[in-house]
């Protein structure tokens, strides 16, 4: 069954409350553009903006919209003006988007409307729980044997487990380092270390039995069990928080010495910071000391200012910790650079 496309024409004439009129467009805007296959609302908007995150200004979207944004798919034209000197984007009304569907693809895969952020660089992590209470995650399921004995465990090795009660694909697991806030020095949670995919083949009461369906890392006996939940599509348009958060970098998955453009980090704000999926922070380094001289010869210590070093996009959200994409950067970021509301 065709998709029904939603138009962003609606999107007219509603009014945001938020618009300010510093909105920084830039000279070489195109007046039309045409979605293509593996954009991006970041990277449509990096053609007209200077700051991308301000996307929904362009739109004219309300609060409500942002959060559940009517979408726009490859073929649809994208129309640039100015409505009583303010700038616009909005859908072509004279345009029809073609789908073109083949048997090698589902409909709902070539009709699938364009993500907010690179797919490809975050599909991985939203059907992974990379935040776990240890307590909790030591009470589930795990696997208690391999094939022939071996502690390493390769595709399609058949496996055994205990405490596995349900059909299906589960995932396999081992805790990894605790994050810790830099400054409070509380445990925010423990990173979760992905080892790879198993199916249930047979369920008893005692001893269950899985086939490894896909190997990310490595799975050994011992390795904690949880059940495959489903990717989530990222559906937030870029927007920066409504109120001053401030907080840090405080781990560069996979534990990686730098992050640069695509890297996934840690930050230590969450659910209870009133963190969302779609929020944009700027990333910030601190100068570096200096020692100048006056006049007179006389030397002094001085701090260079706080300079933005690059913008990231929070698409994953637990109570304490969230995980977000760094979208662009000014060299190589690490843990303990800051995070705040991004500036204009």
């Amino acid at each position: 069954m065709r998709k029904r496309i939603i138009s962003l024409a609606l999107l007219m004439g509603l009014a945001f409350p938020a618009f300010s009129d510093d909105l920084t467009v830039k000279p070489d805007a195109p007046t039309r553009y045409t979605v293509a296959r593996g954009d991006t609302l970041w990277s449509i908007a990096g053609h007209y903006l200077q700051s991308p995150w301000r996307w929904p200004e362009l739109w004219r979207m309300n609060r409500d919209q942002v959060r559940n944004p009517h979408w726009i798919y490859p073929g649809n034209v994208l129309v640039f003006d100015y409505v009583n000197g303010r700038p616009r984007l909005s859908l072509a009304s004279d345009i029809q988007r073609e789908v073109k569907l083949s048997p090698q693809a589902r409909p709902e895969e070539q009709d699938r409307a364009i993500a907010s952020i690179p797919a490809e660089a975050i599909e991985p992590f939203l059907a992974r729980p990379l935040v776990v209470d240890p307590a909790q995650f030591a009470t589930g399921p795990r696997l208690v044997a391999g094939p022939d004995e071996r502690l390493s465990i390769t595709q399609s090795d058949r496996v055994y487990a205990s405490g596995v009660t349900e059909n299906g694909t589960w995932q396999a697991y081992r805790l990894g380092k605790q994050l810790v806030d830099p400054d409070s020095k509380e445990v925010l949670g423990v990173e979760a270390v992905y080892g790879g995919d198993l199916a249930v083949d047979k369920l008893r009461p005692d001893i269950q039995t899985l086939t490894v369906r896909s190997v990310a890392g490595e799975v050994l006996v011992g390795d904690h069990l949880v059940r495959a939940p489903k990717a989530a599509f990222v559906n937030y348009v870029p927007r920066r928080p409504e109120e001053d958060l401030r907080g840090k970098i405080i781990a560069v998955y996979q534990g990686i010495d730098g992050a640069a453009q695509y890297s996934t980090v840690a930050i230590n704000l969450g659910e209870r910071n009133h963190i969302e999926p779609g929020l944009v922070f700027g990333i910030y380094k601190k100068g570096n000391s200096i020692t100048i001289a006056d006049a007179a010869g006389k030397k002094r210590e001085t701090q260079l200012p706080t300079e933005q070093a690059g913008s990231l996009f929070v698409y994953r959200v637990f109570d304490k910790v969230s995980y977000a994409l760094v979208l662009d950067s000014k060299g190589a970021l690490y843990v303990g650079d800051s995070v705040a509301t991004p500036e204009d």
